[in-house]
Order: C-alpha cells, then sequence, then structure tokens
C-alpha cells in the first residue's frame, strides 16, 4: 500500500503522518471507527490493494466481510469513510494508474459481453470483431503496465534518510 503502512500481523502502522491528514484523523478518532476503518479506506482506494479487481459495490462487501465480519459494514454509510475514501484518491492519484483502472474496467465489460453472448451465424463477424478489438484493448494496456514497471515502485518520502552526496557537500559548504 502507498499512502498507508500495514504491518505482517495486518494491523496499520501508527504513522504521525496519518494524522496530519484530517479526513485520516478524523476516522481514526471517531468512536466505532478507529485505526481499522482507515485500513478499510486504503483497502477500498489503493491501487495496491489486494482487492483493487473487484467492481467498487463488490469490494465493498469483500473488504467489509474480511475486515469485520460482515458483508454489510455499517461504518460504510459514515460521511467520514466517503470523505476519507475521497482524499486516499485524491492523495495517490496517478494519471497512469487511472488509465489502466479504466481499460481494467472496459477489458471486464468485454468479457461479460462475450461470456453473454451466443455465438451463431448472424453475430459470429461482430463477435470476432469485438474479439479484435479486445486484442488491441489488451495490447494498450501492457504498454501501460509496462510504462508503470518503468518508472518503478513509487516511494513515500521520509525524514529519516542519510543526506545525498550532494546535500552533503551543501552542508559542508563544498558545493
Amino acid at each position: 500500500m502507498y499512502l498507508l503502512k500495514i504491518n505482517k500481523k495486518g494491523d496499520l502502522i501508527d504513522d504521525d503522518g496519518i494524522y496530519g491528514i484530517p479526513e485520516f484523523s478524523d476516522v481514526i478518532k471517531a468512536k466505532g471507527l478507529g485505526s481499522r476503518a482507515l485500513m478499510f479506506v486504503a483497502y477500498m482506494a489503493d491501487y495496491d490493494s489486494p482487492y483493487r479487481h473487484y467492481t467498487e459495490a463488490e469490494r465493498i462487501r469483500v473488504v467489509s466481510k474480511d475486515m469485520f465480519g460482515s458483508y454489510e459494514w455499517k461504518g460504510v454509510k459514515d460521511k467520514r469513510i466517503a470523505q476519507a475514501i475521497r482524499k486516499y484518491i485524491e492523495l495517490e492519484y496517478d494519471p497512469l494508474e487511472a488509465q489502466l483502472a479504466a481499460f481494467n474496467e472496459k477489458i471486464d465489460e468485454y468479457t461479460t459481453l462475450l461470456e453473454n453472448t451466443k455465438i451463431d451465424i448472424e453475430n459470429a463477424a461482430d463477435i470476432q470483431k469485438v474479439m479484435i478489438g479486445v486484442e488491441k484493448i489488451l495490447g494498450t494496456r501492457q504498454k501501460l503496465l509496462d510504462a508503470i514497471e518503468r518508472r518503478g515502485d513509487k516511494k513515500t518520502i521520509a525524514g529519516n534518510r542519510e543526506l545525498s552526496y550532494l546535500e552533503t557537500l551543501q552542508s559542508q559548504g563544498d558545493a
């Protein structure tokens, strides 16, 4: 996950930076919500969420079940959750990832169309055109994936890193 860190036990790592974002802080401090609810936000919104392949409606149900033991977690209706999800999406926005998500959604729609359409002599040519179109979309999707891979992993900004070579020279007055 990019904005929030989750440890191997599945708990939110309590980073001071979380409290600097009012929408996140509101969720953590709210009675009945807390850090588990903020993890729900991350699982719903993060590009690297293991639940990203679900549609939004299905993701709500599955994440609710996995996090809170019920497909109908009541916290979903809390306006602070919606505000935190919007803020998470805003902070994490990446045009390449957004394009990839749009391509994935359209591929899913085409897959559903193909699964639900019986091929007969009347529609065989149209189905073939759809399949050729899907092949082109998959090729473009792969180019997006390659661009994302070339860009490299996103890095969080941390204040506990050593100085770079240039910063070291500047601090010594040599640069």
